[in-house]
């Protein structure tokens, strides 16, 4: 790359006039505006321009060395021998300054009685990124240094970002590639849609010999009945199952010798292969009009063509035969990825931690069976420094419960803060919620509590979930339900219930996984043995409480696979001497 930016000045009586005034802030300031990411001749004149005015020469040149050889001048014209000479010492590697004295002085003589030329490189960690060529030293080499130094700067970081870009390329090519390959993996490989698999086999097909068109025709194993028929590019097979295909390598070049069943085919040339696992044709893949670089349709052999797609033919019959074997142990893994998926998100919801609030000890955990279920439980410090607690358990198992416990989960957590004082209408919104967007018969029964430290005043509503167990006093009262599970009746209204709680009453919350938890003789936990090892244990701390509910449940149920998630939550009212 040759460039000139300004044509040469006259030349002047004296050398002294040759040179202006040096601005090496002004220089700074150009360099400093450039973008390294400017294309390579509009950089090198921008860094020539700046180099120039902290020089306080009027004329030089600015030359890439090695491969690059890009050259910008000002002020000096870049034909005749210059040109050549130049080019010939940077891709030499010759541009040193004893190697372009001679051809400076030349270029420099026509236009200044006396010229002292310069070579000045612009290097960057002891490598040379470009030359500067003045007719004479500059100005204020002091000065002059750092301008040289900002514009090794300026050309390294447009290097790197060259280089990135090239590994970018690079990368993004490589990408393409496993791409590609991953894509004939997977149609080797099977899978359970055989709609993609067929739209897999058709293009890789297609794409192999470089044809216009293609097609795939797949029948079940034993022939009876067409399951699928893909075409790439037009039609080249007809909708009936019953017609009569090729039974081996097909390859017809001309209209004459086309057998009966692809007379109407819509190309010039064809190339088929029939698909057979263990000796049961499964179809027939079909490849036409091979397209040559003048425009063309080309021939379609036999040794090579025919041969590619005989293996390619192979490959598809294995992914097609094996998408049929393993549907049942595919369908087994997304299971179990939908249960593994459905515990993340559930563990992701649970807190592992509960807050500490005011007038109240709490505790909580949750004992996540094999089968996933969609148990919650959650603390929210209010504002005001209430208190709202819950327990909840979604209907269903899996993914679709986990996604109904987020839902529940988000709703609360934005409700709560504007309907904390108004239950009944928090309920409402959020079974209106859950009834407009959960799937048919997904619903939740919830206990939702709100406490007032203050005045140890208990609101709840109570939707459908089991009995809260409230001892106060040496007394067990139940917190039963006043209303329906939220989500399951469009128009359901709840009722909210109000208690005053005394120091050192405990509060417990369960969910059935709890209650109907069985032993090897089908009998359940129960009520009356939770309520009884309640009574029994009062005195212990929350966390003692909770830990000796899923211990004593565990200890039932010893060697008996339970199927419902089991969640506990323990609030005691804070004593005097616990709230100082």
């Amino acid at each position: 790359m040759l460039a000139s930016t300004s044509p040469l000045p006259p030349p002047s009586a004296g050398s002294a006039a040759n040179l202006s005034s040096a601005d090496p802030l002004g220089a700074h300031g150009r360099l400093a505006a450039i973008d390294p990411g400017d294309g390579e001749d509009t950089l090198l004149s921008s860094i020539l321009g700046a180099l120039l005015l902290g020089s306080g020469s009027p004329c030089g040149l600015l030359a890439r060395p090695g491969g690059l050889h890009e050259i910008v001048a000002s002020g000096l014209p870049l034909d005749g021998p210059l040109a050549g000479h130049l080019r010939e010492a940077l891709v030499s590697g010759r541009a040193a300054p004893e190697a372009l004295a001679p051809v400076l002085a030349e270029a420099f003589a026509g236009a200044f009685e006396a010229v002292d030329p310069r070579t000045i490189p612009l290097s960057v960690d002891d490598e040379t990124l470009a030359y500067l060529l003045l007719p004479k030293p500059p100005v204020d080499p002091a000065g002059f240094a750092s301008v040289v130094a900002h514009a090794a700067s300026l050309l390294s970081r447009h290097q790197m970002a060259l280089l990135v870009q090239r590994a970018d390329f690079e990368l993004k090519s490589r990408v393409w590639e496993l791409e590609s390959l991953y894509q004939v993996g997977l149609s080797i490989a099977g899978t359970l849609d055989w709609e993609s698999l067929a739209d897999d086999i058709l293009m890789n097909s297609v794409s192999l010999l470089n044809a216009a068109k293609g097609a795939l025709l797949v029948k079940d194993i034993a022939g009876e009945g067409q399951i699928l028929l893909k075409d790439f590019g037009g039609h080249l097979l007809p909708a009936a199952t019953d017609i009569d295909l090729p039974g081996d390598l097909y390859v017809s070049n001309s209209l004459e010798d086309r057998i009966e069943s692809l007379r109407g085919a819509n190309a010039e040339k064809l190339l088929a292969v029939p698909i057979s696992s263990d000796g049961q044709r499964l179809g027939i893949l079909i490849v036409a009009d091979k397209e040559n670089r003048a425009g063309g349709v080309d021939d379609f052999h036999p040794e090579t063509d025919g041969r590619i797609l005989m293996l390619f033919g192979n490959q598809a019959a294995i992914a097609l035969e094996n998408a049929r074997l393993h549907k049942e142990a595919l369908e087994k893994e997304r299971i179990e990825r939908e249960i593994e998926l459905a515990a993340t998100i559930q563990k992701t919801i649970l807190p592992d931690t509960l807050p500490e609030v005011p007038g109240l000890i709490l505790a909580g955990g949750n004992q996540p069976t094999r089968q996933v279920g969609g148990d919650y439980f959650d603390v929210f410090p209010l504002p005001d420094g209430k208190t709202a607690f819950c327990v909840a358990d979604v209907a269903g198992k899996g993914v679709p419960a986990a996604l109904l416990v987020s839902t529940v989960h988000a709703c609360l957590h934005l409700l709560l803060p504007a309907l904390s004082d108004d239950l009944v209408a928090l309920s409402v919104q959020l079974n209106r919620h859950l009834v407009r967007y959960s799937s048919t018969r997904k619903f939740a029964t919830l206990l939702l509590a709100v406490f007032d430290p203050k005045t140890r005043e208990l609101r709840y509503v109570n939707a459908g979930h089991n009995p809260g167990i409230l001892l106060s006093g040496g007394e067990v009262t139940l917190l039963p339900a006043g209303g329906p599970p939220v989500g399951m009746l469009a128009l359901a209204v709840h009722r909210e219930a109000r208690i005053v709680l005394q120091e050192g009453d405990l509060l417990v919350l369960y969910s059935d996984g709890i209650t109907e938890a069985q032993d090897a003789q089908d009998e359940e936990f129960g009520m009356e043995k939770l309520t009884c090892l309640i009574e029994t244990h009062a005195a212990e701390s929350p966390a003692e409480l909770t830990a000796r509910i899923f211990r004593d449940v565990a200890d039932f149920t010893r060697g008996v696979a339970q199927y419902d998630d089991q969640t506990v939550l323990v609030a005691r009212v804070k004593s005097g001497s616990e709230n100082g």
